[in-house]
């Protein structure tokens, strides 16, 4: 049996593109870490929160969270809540991250 060998060849690594454990937290602390509820909903959407609060309500979903989504007033960045709220939005972490910027920006 002959075994072939994959050729090396030289690569170039593009220092400049990777992101610095210390530049990702400077882009996470300009995040704010709270909104509010009415100011999420107003980023999203009538239609998309509609749908995320249907499954929300589904009983099979757990009583705790259903409980916790129903009563939230404010939406903290890094909690269990918010995270599920994420999915069921159908958010990933940067979208995430985008929601609090822009409904920040919300002047209520």
């Amino acid at each position: 049996m002959s075994r072939k060998r994959a050729a090396m060849t030289n690569a170039t690594i593009d220092y400049s593109r990777l992101i610095k454990a210390r530049d990702i937290k400077a882009q996470r602390d300009l995040i704010p870490a709270e909104i509010s509820l009415l100011q999420a909903m107003i980023v999203v959407g009538e239609e998309k929160w509609a749908r995320a609060m249907e499954i929300a309500e589904d009983a099979a979903y757990p009583w705790a969270m259903r409980a916790a989504l129903r009563g939230a007033t404010m939406l903290v960045r890094d909690s269990e809540t918010m995270d599920t709220l994420a999915f069921l939005l159908g958010l990933s972490p940067e979208e995430t991250d985008r929601l609090f910027l822009e409904a920040a920006e919300v002047r209520l």
